[in-house]
């Protein structure tokens, strides 16, 4: 009978090791469980920032483009009106040119 006290007492150390090693894993895995949700938050942070960043440049891009659009509407105006000009010069100038080809002819 006292041969087997002496066997659990020889195993004793063994599964103190055990449970020591088994305590130190538990450890590092709530550690890493703890460092995953921080690293999960973080990335939802910069995710949400990210999103935030890209509407504040699709705002400023749309208006870059409305302010574009207002460019080019306001010299197409202005084309015309040089277009509409140089016709209304062309008129005086054909006018002008009858006016003086008649002088000359009397």
């Amino acid at each position: 009978m006292l041969g087997g006290l002496v066997k659990k007492r020889e195993k004793d150390p063994e599964k103190e090791e055990l449970i020591k090693q088994v305590k130190e894993l538990r450890e590092r895995v709530a550690s890493l469980e703890h460092d995953n949700d921080v690293l999960v938050s973080e990335n939802l942070s910069l995710q949400e920032q990210l999103e935030e960043e890209k509407m504040k440049n699709y705002d400023v891009i749309m208006q870059r483009v409305e302010d574009k659009r207002e460019q080019i509407s306001a010299l197409n105006a202005e084309e015309a009106n040089i277009e509409e000009q140089r016709e209304l010069l062309k008129a005086v100038t054909t006018e002008i040119n009858k006016f003086s080809a008649e002088l000359q002819t009397t």
